[in-house]
């Protein structure tokens, strides 16, 4: 089997949904050796802010010398970003090493009864953990991949454990309340291991220090145990200084948004909990993890003439700090390139981009989890006076924007899923205007 054939099979896996349950991916981990025993942890969940604050501490473990795994998801345009080492992406061969491995063992739990079927993110973890155990890391970085209780990824017995903030998502499945999705985040706190969250509601903070107590766990909270202050943001990046158990005084990051600096905070707040842990990252490992951090299309600025960035903000409290964000940069108002997934909330991510925009062209990812591109333009109609465009293509979408910009810039924003479409339509415009330059 080829890599893009292995990669097809993998993703035909997502017809099996998800499934909530940790019994399969434990029989799963067992029959592949329980590669998740074989390394430390530190494990990431959240509404927004996993991705980045699961950067940050995958690069200053490997400012420290560690060997570092990172699992992340979605990807954006190869499944290999999923799964990384030292910043590597995992190789092609090893993916359909380890596939053509485990698939052997999963059709054999099929073969037991439906209930024993994998989902492709049980696969893809078992995959992962056994591709890190092989490398022989030091340290996993794991990020959730939904809630955290019953997540696939819970297999796992972190060091410490990172929340970010806490945000209406997923609701069929989470809860329909702010207090019932922070029960399933919490969910991955786990006796022996330290706690820091981003978290300022009171009720949710409640939440996390009972579940704490009960497992005898210590809670760091942002605003008591540690704090970002003289917070300064620029389209060169985001400044600030930070206080916790060290100080640290005029910290830089690339990424671009204040919110970036309570990530990196949580961030340095996770690996200070590490130091009893007998991992010492120093004041400089942590300057210089922050400036080499990056972490592709989060509000991503990748041409100034005109003005184009991507943004994966895929829900509304997501699309709210990026507006807010993109004020504060002077952005705004500004073209909007939006596309929804069918499950994410668009009327409320409408509403948070619809003060900031001079135009709103509507598009479609080309994924059959995408909400319709006119289904999408009739939400927007409703809570947007402002002049529309409606173009399901999303390559056609970006031309038609830049052709006709409206305001201070484009932004391409609503789903990862179209960001990686962003990104794979860019690249195919950089090889044209290259192959044109050179026959000239």
């Amino acid at each position: 089997m080829s890599y893009s054939q292995m990669v097809d099979w993998m993703f035909n896996l997502e017809r099996f949904g998800i499934k909530f349950g940790l019994d399969n991916m434990r029989e799963f981990s067992k029959r592949i050796g329980d590669p998740h025993l074989g390394f430390r942890s530190v494990h990431v969940t959240g509404t927004n802010g996993k991705g980045s604050v699961c950067t940050f501490v995958s690069e200053m473990l490997r400012q420290h010398g560690l060997k570092v795994g990172l699992y992340t998801s979605p990807h954006l345009v190869d499944f290999r970003e999923r799964i990384k080492v030292d910043g590597r992406m995992i190789p092609q061969r090893d993916v359909v090493r380890l596939g053509d491995e485990l698939r052997t063992h999963m059709e054999d739990m099929a073969s037991q009864g439906k209930e024993k079927q994998l989902t492709f993110f049980e696969f893809t973890t078992g995959l992962a953990f056994r591709y890190f155990r092989d490398m022989k890391v030091d340290y996993v970085v794991a990020e959730v991949g939904m809630g955290g209780r019953l997540d696939a990824t819970n297999i796992i017995q972190p060091d410490v454990t990172a929340i970010t903030r806490i945000g209406l998502e997923h609701t069929d499945y989470l809860g329909k309340t702010l207090l019932e999705i922070a029960g399933e985040k919490a969910g991955i706190i786990k006796r022996g291991c330290d706690v820091v969250t981003c978290e300022r509601d009171p009720e949710v903070l409640r939440l996390f220090q009972d579940t704490c107590l009960g497992h005898g766990c210590d809670l760091a909270k942002l605003g008591e145990h540690f704090d970002v202050s003289n917070v300064s943001q620029s389209m060169s990046g985001t400044r600030f200084d930070y206080s916790g158990r060290r100080d640290l005084p005029g910290l830089k990051t690339s990424l671009l948004g204040g919110y970036q600096a309570e990530n990196a905070a949580a961030a340095i707040a996770a690996v200070e909990r590490l130091d009893q842990k007998g991992v010492n990252v120093t004041d400089e490992e942590v300057r210089k993890a922050l400036r080499a951090a990056r972490w592709p299309g989060r509000l991503d600025v990748v041409s100034r003439g005109p003005m184009l960035m991507f943004d994966g903000s895929h829900n509304p409290d997501g699309a709210r700090t990026t507006a807010k964000t993109l004020e504060a940069l002077r952005m705004t108002p500004l073209t909007f390139v939006l596309g929804c997934m069918k499950d994410k909330d668009a009327k409320g991510i409408v509403d948070a981009l619809a003060p900031h925009a001079d135009w709103i062209v509507v598009t479609q990812v080309d994924n059959k989890r995408a909400l319709e591109a006119e289904a999408l333009g009739e939400i927007v109609r409703q809570g947007y006076k402002g002049p529309m465009s409606v173009v399901a293509d999303s390559g056609k979408a970006i031309e038609r924007a830049l052709a006709d910009c409206r305001g201070k810039g484009v932004c391409v924003i609503g789903s990862l899923y179209l960001v990686g479409e962003a990104i794979q339509w860019r690249r195919v415009m950089e090889k044209a205007d290259r192959e044109r330059t050179h026959k000239v």
